[in-house]
């Protein structure tokens, strides 16, 4: 029998861009404690899945040049620059999971990170993100 992760991926998403949104505006902030205080966060009843989380998180910094790389080429690198940063937040993480999570569906990725996104932002800025994130799933899938 297979062990089933408990915990929703879709909560994932929303914490790990709370977590890069955190990091990005306090750079000396420790990031182990940003996860944890995150993941003990006992206001909701959301579980998250806790190791799709710490991998989104990780391969995100991790990659962060290569991301912002293919972040530049579709949007331009003045107009990426100039973004706001939960923006930025959501188009890394979405490109991150994207590009190095092969498991995944392009789509289902996109559409998460539209769900992600309009518990953030307006209906205009989720139609940016929509539209910078299928752009690049199409260049991966066209290479």
């Amino acid at each position: 029998m297979i062990n089933k992760v408990k915990g929703s991926r879709s909560w994932s998403r929303v914490l790990a861009t709370q977590a890069l949104y955190q990091l990005s505006l306090n750079k000396s902030i420790d990031l182990n404690t940003v996860k944890k205080n995150l993941l003990n966060d006992k206001e909701t009843k959301n579980v998250p899945d806790r190791k799709f989380f710490f991998k989104l998180i990780n391969k995100t910094i991790q990659n962060k040049k290569e991301v912002d790389k293919e972040l530049e080429i579709v949007v331009k690198k003045k107009k990426f620059l100039k973004m706001e940063t939960i923006i930025k937040v959501i188009l890394e993480l979405g490109v991150c999971e994207i590009i190095y999570f092969k498991d995944l569906s392009h789509k289902i990725s996109i559409s998460e990170y539209n769900k992600v996104s309009s518990s953030f932002l307006n209906k205009n800025e989720v139609g940016l993100i929509n539209g910078i994130l299928d752009k690049i799933a199409n260049n991966i899938t066209d290479e």
